[in-house]
């Protein structure tokens, strides 16, 4: 062996070990904070069984919380590779996060470039001041009185569905409601926001159908790529693989540009979610890339998030028969079998509605965790543990809404949980957030997901099919920002 090659082996030991030795140190911050913690393994922390693919990473923070909830402890902390994550277990700090001290916590600490990446300066994702202005003006688009001036659009796109699930049912008996109602919002979301006609109900196999199924989730190349250039230390940076596509950038780019430039050319007027952005840029400024990011925006927010409520909600009916008739029976007794004459205020009427929507959400959150940035030191209440500016915080929805102190024999779907005068301890559910980040366009996804649900069960009664287990799996190798089902959610459907 040369003397250069013995030098070089020396030196990419002490490489490994200074590695090795540096990640020992990393994987001590929370016992120097005194913040209980499980033993990390190298060099992934907490996270490998995600890594690998074993386990959804919100599964394994659910799991996490249960553990170190089991024990008694009020929090803990985790490690993204080397990266510390706090966790909070006891609601009450979760209130405190989100709510009482959210100066604190003010940032979601999701990846931001505008420069390089405009599609990630939307309202999700910004920062600081820019949030809090773009924020104010905003959110008058989604008041219920811009929304029921687009309900007509919202009925429309409802027929359509149900048409699809109808068509789809005399042929083969069954449907896989996930993949149809994620062509339902697809439609519904070109529609109520660019007056563009999506078609994917009526051309599941076509282009764009195809193309937005690949929207939101990265290749493992790219995911992978992501996890060496960041370290994965920071949760909120799994979309930066999303927002990197730069198909995906050129797509909206087009759709946006085109669309701006059309209404402007023809004098197109409609009430839609442009013309709102459009208002609010001559009212009080808004860039081409700000209409650019938040069209982005409304399409991720819109699209899986309502698409899987609604399919796991009717899994969950038909699996419980008594639950679907006892539906059923409130929306024929209140709104009449015809699902084309129930207005906006009528869906917002039914009290058993919202209680199956709300348990869909509880036992299926959207998310599984929230993520939060420490923007400055934090004291937790009553601990002497202070939070460093800089550090992650995650908000393990999954395990607080599926943990039995909180609602008991959690794996059970019952909407009577919230039934009115029901109470439940504050920040354990937590389906559109808590506090001055909760969900901008909550009105929006209830709307959509209550109309879908109410329309398909006034035409067909559904019940489990033999290929999709009872209890949904979640994607094992998420790469998706959501909690996607790993396989699609069939169901047997029959007319009324």
């Amino acid at each position: 062996m040369s003397s250069v090659t013995e030098l070089l082996c020396i030196f990419i030991l002490i490489f490994l070990l200074t590695w090795y030795l540096y990640y020992l140190y990393c994987f001590n911050y929370w016992k120097r904070k005194k913040v209980p913690s499980a033993t990390p393994l190298f060099p992934t922390g907490h996270i490998l069984k995600p890594i690998l693919g074993k386990e959804n990473i919100f599964v394994t923070t659910a799991n996490h919380y249960k553990e170190f909830k089991s024990k008694g402890y009020k929090h803990a902390g985790l490690y993204f590779f080397n990266g510390p994550v706090y966790l909070p277990i006891d609601p009450a700090i979760v209130k405190s996060i989100l709510t009482t001290d959210f100066e604190h916590f003010v940032d979601r600490g999701t990846f931001v470039d505008e420069i390089n990446s405009p599609l990630t300066g939307n309202l999700f994702s910004l920062k600081g001041l820019k949030w809090k202005s773009l924020r104010s003006k905003l959110s008058p688009t989604f008041s219920s009185g811009k929304l029921k001036t687009m309900y007509e659009i919202f009925m429309k796109m409802t027929q359509n569905f149900v048409s699809t699930v109808e068509q789809t049912a005399r042929k083969d008996g069954e449907v896989n409601i996930k993949y149809i109602s994620s062509n339902f919002t697809v439609d519904l979301i070109f529609s109520t926001a660019f007056g563009l006609e999506g078609d994917t109900l009526q051309k599941p196999d076509g282009k764009l159908s195809q193309t937005t199924k690949t929207f939101f989730t990265v290749s493992t190349w790219e995911f992978f790529k992501n996890v060496v250039l960041d370290g994965f230390q920071n949760p909120g940076n799994i979309v930066r693989g999303v927002y990197g596509k730069k198909s995906l950038e050129s797509f909206f780019m087009e759709l946006v540009t085109n669309t701006i430039k059309h209404r402007s050319e023809q004098k197109i007027i409609r009430r839609d979610f442009m013309a709102l952005l459009l208002e609010v840029r001559d009212k009080e400024g808004l860039s081409f890339n700000e209409i650019l990011a938040q069209c982005f925006l409304f399409f991720l927010a819109g699209f899986e998030t309502s698409s899987q409520t609604i399919s796991y909600c009717i899994h969950e009916l038909a699996h419980n028969q008594d639950i679907q008739n006892k539906l059923r029976e409130e929306i024929f007794n209140n709104l009449g079998k015809d699902f084309t004459k129930y207005s906006y205020e009528d869906i917002f009427k039914l009290p058993y509605l919202d209680q199956v929507f709300n348990e869909t959400l509880r036992l299926y959150p959207v998310l599984g965790f929230f993520n939060r940035m420490c923007v400055k030191p934090y004291k937790v209440p009553s601990t002497d543990v202070v939070i460093e500016k800089g550090t992650p915080v995650l908000i393990p929805v999954l395990g607080l809404q599926r943990d039995p102190e909180y609602f008991p024999d959690p794996m059970r779907f019952d909407p009577e949980r919230f039934r009115e005068g029901q109470l439940h301890v504050p920040c354990t559910f937590l389906p559109f957030g808590e506090g001055p980040r909760f969900c901008i366009g909550m009105r929006y996804g209830k709307l959509q997901t209550k109309l879908g649900i109410a329309a398909l069960v006034s035409r067909f009664r559904f019940s489990p099919s033999s290929t999709t287990a009872r209890h949904v799996e979640f994607d094992k190798f998420c790469k998706a920002l959501v909690m996607v089902p790993e396989e699609g959610i069939n169901v047997k459907v029959e007319e009324l």
